[in-house]
């Protein structure tokens, strides 16, 4: 029970701030991710949501395909888990840019 109660909590939180791609030659530079779900990837407004997948938090972004990252401890790294992730957003990480105060319209 005590995990049921983990995840409805964790489901109930945002991530939240501009994250930079650190492989510059990938073609989605970063994603803005705003309260509620909304995120801004390409330049499109998109969805995404927070699950934990064994013991570990994760944000799974719905953009011209479902793309899974691992979120860090500190919430300022995502970590690609899955090859499509890897093949078709990023082979490196999202940093999270503290400069940023971008926001979701």
């Amino acid at each position: 029970m005590a995990s049921l109660f983990a995840n409805a909590s964790f489901a109930q939180d945002w991530l939240e701030g501009v994250y930079i791609n650190q492989d510059k030659d990938s073609l989605m530079e970063e994603v803005i991710f705003c309260q509620g779900g909304k995120a801004y990837a390409g330049m499109s407004p998109r969805k995404y949501e927070m699950t934990t997948k064994n013991d570990e938090k994760l944000v799974v972004l719905k953009s011209n395909g479902v793309f899974t990252f691992k979120v860090s401890a500190d919430n300022k790294e995502l970590f690609p888990v899955d090859d499509f992730t890897k093949n078709w957003f990023t082979e490196k990480t999202l940093l999270l840019d503290s400069n940023r105060t971008d926001t979701c319209k």
